[in-house]
């Protein structure tokens, strides 16, 4: 069986890197604030892999399926599309959890994973959802080896910040790609310290400009920047004719 984590998305800020330089940037600058305090926590190496069908029959119906391998914890995660959040107008999202072993199949786990899409939805489905979980193939995977810190700040806001390298592969598009991220998360009391915690993002976006924020959830992302490169044909000049 498994569990549903309300997601709060103003509680996470995610950037990338534009320059080589931006983790040595950032960490130069946290440790130069004065009301806030960096402290080093631990390594942390994580992998997501997507699942849909062929014909793509879970993201047009706004479900993201997906496997989060973290050392021994293994999961299956279904959470709903950014943009049908948007439509809903949703600050809070709920994403539904489901802890599997490390050599478990999606297929050994589809009746549960089927519970908690009907679950995520008020309308009912139409179709035989067991089978099209069952029917679902790894399309993409993000693999994320990270160095992570802890930012105190005076009046008690903690957030947890990762500075990320992370490594995309899209299996239906053969495209790779790599870039250096940095995400932040508001842990404790997140009502409390909501504002420090927009007032440190403000700092960081004033002070670092080679970090660029993101406001897109990691599966929009990693689809746009795996994206099949379209060559664009020049049209062919038509041969003038020659007058004699």
């Amino acid at each position: 069986m498994g569990y549903y984590v309300r997601v709060n998305n103003k509680t996470t800020k995610k950037y990338e890197a534009v320059d080589e330089k931006a983790f040595k940037n950032f960490l130069a600058f946290a440790r130069g604030l004065k009301f806030q305090k960096l402290n080093y926590v631990d390594g942390d190496n994580c992998k997501e892999t997507y699942y849909d069908t062929p014909a793509h029959l879970l993201t047009k119906s706004g479900i993201i399926l997906s496997r989060f391998e973290e050392g021994s914890n293994v999961f299956f995660k279904v959470e709903t599309a950014t943009s049908l959040s948007k439509i809903l107008n949703k600050l809070n999202k709920e994403v539904f959890v489901h802890k599997v072993g490390y050599g478990d199949k999606l297929s050994d786990h589809a009746f549960y994973i089927k519970d908690g899409i009907t679950s995520l939805y008020t309308t009912p489905f139409s179709v035989d959802l067991e089978n099209i979980i069952n029917s679902a193939i790894p399309t993409m995977e993000v693999v994320i080896n990270a160095q992570v810190y802890e930012v105190v700040s005076g009046t008690g806001m903690r957030a947890r910040v990762a500075l990320e390298n992370k490594h995309v592969r899209n299996f239906e598009t053969n495209r790779k790609y790599k870039v250096q991220s940095m995400t932040l998360k508001l842990t404790g009391n997140t009502e409390l310290y909501a504002n420090d915690f927009n007032e440190f993002n403000d700092l960081i976006q004033k002070n670092c400009k080679d970090l660029m924020p993101i406001d897109e959830s990691q599966y929009d992302w990693a689809v746009k920047v795996t994206k099949p490169i379209i060559i664009e044909k020049k049209p062919k000049e038509k041969k003038k004719a020659v007058k004699f």
